[in-house]
């Protein structure tokens, strides 16, 4: 797998250690989905679980390292920050700095600062799929798929972990995921959410929707297209 930043070729000796951090990162933020979703399912309260704000503290510290690292390799500095600013504020320890500040959010907050840090987890594992494609246009398309994915059920488990002990309609996680699926595919779910949380999340998916489900059309019809249009013209050339 060859790796590039801002365009430029690493070495070997580069593309080992950031496949290493990359995939250190999803292994780390794969404990933490399941941990978080397994207390979910249990109505534990993880969040009060000093052991688990411990170990989302040393995930963030394995992000910011693997972001140094990044920064480290990459030719224009400054141009690396503004392209990853997004993912390096996901990427800072939330939970941990409100409860050493003393400050005490809702929790639906909380519970939101607690899945903030998969959201660089989800990214990474969607570069890393793409890089084992050949294809660029089927590359980009997993890309895609992988982060609608994680955006279904991040936010399937944040709608049950908000909406279940209140509404009736919302009975197990299979529900909440089936109301994030609809709600991202526009087409709207029988469901109704009852808290503010439910109903922003639903504005935010059916937003994320309408712009990512046109981008599967557009890429499917390139990775279909595409080579038969090869095929046309390399045919034409030949006679």
């Amino acid at each position: 797998m060859n790796l590039c930043i801002g365009h430029q070729p690493l070495t070997k000796a580069e593309t080992a250690l950031l496949t290493t951090l990359h995939w250190a990162v999803l292994i780390a933020s794969g404990t933490m989905i399941a941990w978080i979703t397994r207390d979910t399912l249990a109505g534990n309260a993880f969040l009060a679980n000093p052991s688990y704000r411990r170990f989302q503290l040393w995930v963030c510290i394995l992000f910011q390292v693997d972001i140094i690292v990044e920064w480290l390799f990459a030719p224009k500095k400054w141009h690396f920050i503004v392209r990853h600013l997004f993912f390096i504020l996901v990427s800072i320890p939330y939970l941990n700095i409100v409860e050493v500040a003393g400050i005490h959010p809702s929790s639906q907050a909380l519970y939101l600062l607690s899945i903030v840090p998969m959201i660089r987890a989800a990214f990474v594992f969607a570069m890393i799929t793409g890089a084992l494609t050949s294809s660029r246009v089927m590359s980009t398309f997993y890309v895609y798929l992988i982060w609608l994915c994680a955006s279904v059920f991040f936010a399937g488990l944040m709608f049950y972990e908000g909406e279940h002990y209140i509404n009736p309609q919302v009975d197990t996680l299979w529900t909440a995921l089936w109301w994030a699926a609809m709600s991202m595919s526009t087409a709207g779910c029988y469901i109704d959410p009852v808290t503010t949380t439910g109903n922003v999340m639903e504005v935010i998916l059916s937003a994320e929707g309408m712009m990512l489900i046109p981008v599967f059309t557009v890429y499917i019809t390139r990775a279909v297209i595409g080579p038969q249009s090869t095929d046309t013209d390399t045919s034409t050339q030949q006679s």
